[in-house]
């Protein structure tokens, strides 16, 4: 009896507190809620909803205005400012005119800046004020410049550049910067296209349109969906596209811990083990695998930041998974995860107490050598 009272007292002590880097599959089933102290039920993976209301995040509503709130005609003034850059382009169908002696009736001129005076200097014509005239306007004087050298001129002048009636676009695309204004009428989709595109996934972009003391934003996926968000661009209109990343952690007895960002409504639950590396097989209990979050509730009331949306609350759930049960492979392929997941695979019973009985193991330690010297008066 003597020798079984070491081999019982061990028993019991692992029992009351084991060493664990996080709850025991009973923890879960006698875990509360923090805000109401009631007891969280543990739903089995068959009983959970797959794929519940609230797997993608409620962004925004019918009633609201998102980028259509800075709605405009667009940018269509030509007029010539300083430091805008023009190409001037001059052909001459006579026989015995400016081009005569050479094979082509066309001359490209080049590239010409507004200086700060206003004005521009190009061949054959002189120095021109252009400063808030048209393009058109500098044509007719190029032409009229001409006569007498040429038989039958024509002139096209292209602005190629005004610096004065660009746009910036900042955050999270591939390549930031000012780009000019043209006469296309460059809208937002354009300008993330010129910015090299959204480095994250469309449901994962929020563009936000600053324009002086307005503000407007949209998640990308509405702006790609809806063309009344695509809206056109102004001087000096500053684009950001911000990063709303959708994340699960996986914690326990997984390959790979950590955060994992995805795309929200397709990751599966499957594919999410799948990135936290499965299951550890020398310490993780198959059996119990749980999945915890935040389970959105909504009612019938309307939410005061989106009027005419439901109103939405949060209660805990625990779901449990059994990978020994075939079934639940199949229904993990279903059960889609949510932002703010944790995933939870607990250690076995057998792991926990080896690491207990390990402490017992240990040998004792011994006393530190006397410092040369220390027992000398």
């Amino acid at each position: 009896m003597r020798k079984l009272t070491p081999f019982v007292f061990v028993a019991i002590l692992s029992a009351c507190a084991r060493p664990s880097d996080g709850p025991t599959a009973g923890g879960f089933y006698s875990a509360t809620d923090p805000n109401t102290g009631k007891k969280i039920p543990v739903v089995r993976l068959a009983d959970a909803p797959m794929y519940p209301p609230g797997v993608t995040p409620l962004i925004y509503t019918a009633s609201d205005p998102g980028l259509s709130l800075m709605r405009s005609g667009g940018f269509a003034d030509t007029r010539l400012r300083r430091g805008d850059v023009v190409e001037v382009t001059i052909l001459d169908t006579g026989e015995e005119g400016l081009f005569s002696s050479t094979q082509s009736k066309t001359l490209n001129l080049g590239r010409f800046t507004v200086d700060s005076s206003g004005s521009v200097t190009l061949p054959f014509v002189g120095r021109q004020r252009v400063l808030e005239s048209s393009p058109e306007a500098l044509q007719a004087r190029i032409v009229s410049g001409l006569k007498g050298s040429a038989v039958n001129p024509q002139a096209i002048v292209t602005v190629v550049d005004k610096p004065t009636s660009g746009f910036t676009v900042n955050g999270d695309v591939r390549s930031a910067g000012r780009f000019p204004l043209t006469a296309r009428k460059e809208r937002v989709l354009d300008a993330i296209a010129l910015a090299g595109g959204a480095s994250s996934t469309p449901s994962a972009s929020t563009v936000t349109l600053i324009r002086g003391k307005q503000r407007a934003s949209a998640p990308l996926s509405r702006i790609l969906d809806d063309a009344s968000q695509n809206v056109y661009l102004l001087p000096d209109d500053q684009l950001y596209l911000g990063k709303d990343a959708t994340t699960f952690t996986a914690f326990g007895a997984f390959k790979s811990v950590g955060e994992f960002e995805f795309e929200p409504g397709k990751l599966t639950l499957a594919q999410a083990l799948g990135r936290a590396g499965g299951l550890l097989d020398d310490r993780a209990d198959a059996s119990n695998f749980y999945v915890v979050r935040n389970q959105p509730v909504y009612s019938s009331a309307t939410s005061a930041k989106y009027p005419g949306a439901p109103s939405t609350t949060s209660r805990p759930a625990i779901y449990r998974v059994d990978l020994k049960d075939v079934s639940n492979l199949s229904l993990m392929q279903q059960f889609r995860v949510m932002d703010g997941d944790i995933l939870y695979a607990s250690n076995s019973g057998l792991v926990d107490f080896a690491k207990f009985f390990n402490i017992y193991q240990k040998s004792a330690a011994t006393a530190a050598a006397p410092l040369p010297g220390a027992g000398t008066q």
